[in-house]
């Protein structure tokens, strides 16, 4: 009687745990090379934000929570409790990549958590240039709803650095900010990041990871088979517990 209620417990707890587990590993493959991605996406569509029409040297505020939305995807620009996102056309300085109009965050110096948000139309297959205002490469953190996290180290300004990625569920949100110890506030995900030709598409048949990129991380999820014994264990020395007090 003990034995089979042991292990219809401990399939219960098997079950419960896979249910409560969010979907990871669903990305299949992240990519460094835009021609590469390209061919591996179909339905192709490209903003590179130069219908804003900012003139040369011009940049516009995007400072509430609705941020600015352009075509199927709405940015917005975090720092801290508040909302702080610049469309810029810069022609000198830090900002300049020579790639005409771009997106970046808030100043580092404001010591508040910053990231750039997209909400994106659920698709499977998405890639940018990234950049920051900073003379040297530096890394920038880029987490999807999914629960994957990479960071792409860019090239030294004024190159952008392209990064793409393709996943067997709908990406809804991504997240681009400064890897932490990359600003001037180390704590943070924090800093200056610049985004420009925002691209997305559904996924082509045969995608994956042909020597596409960093594979880089997951959320810190447990295994579900080590969760299970651990958790079964305990459930295990509970019961003997309680059947060495009925038995006294």
């Amino acid at each position: 009687m003990f034995h089979r209620t042991f292990i219809a417990l401990r399939l219960g707890l098997l079950a419960a745990l896979i249910a409560a587990l969010p979907a990871f590993g669903s990305v299949l493959g992240t990519y460094e090379d835009r021609s590469t991605w390209n061919g591996l996406t179909t339905g192709i569509i490209t903003d590179d934000f130069e219908s804003l029409g900012l003139a040369s040297g011009g940049y516009s505020f995007y400072n509430t929570s609705s941020g600015l939305t352009r075509g199927a995807i709405n940015y917005v620009g975090i720092d801290g409790a508040s909302y702080t996102m610049l469309a810029i056309n810069p022609t000198s300085g830090d900002n300049y990549f020579g790639s005409g109009t771009m997106l970046r965050g808030a100043d580092y110096y404001s010591g508040n958590t910053q990231y750039l948000q997209l909400t994106l139309p659920g698709v499977e297959s998405v890639g940018f240039d990234l950049g920051s205002a900073f003379p040297n490469a530096i890394g920038i953190r880029i987490e999807l709803s999914t629960g994957e996290f990479y960071i792409r180290t860019t090239e030294n300004a004024p190159a952008l650095s392209f990064w793409g990625v393709q996943s067997n569920t709908p990406i809804s949100w991504i997240r681009i900010a400064l890897e932490p110890g990359q600003g001037a506030s180390p704590s943070q995900y924090s800093s200056i990041a610049v985004l420009d030709n925002v691209s997305y598409g559904s996924r082509a048949a045969g995608g994956g990871n042909p020597g596409g990129g960093d594979p880089g991380g997951t959320a810190e999820t447990p295994e579900v088979t080590t969760v299970l014994y651990v958790g079964s264990g305990i459930a295990l020395l509970l019961m003997r517990r309680r059947q060495g007090l009925s038995h006294g």
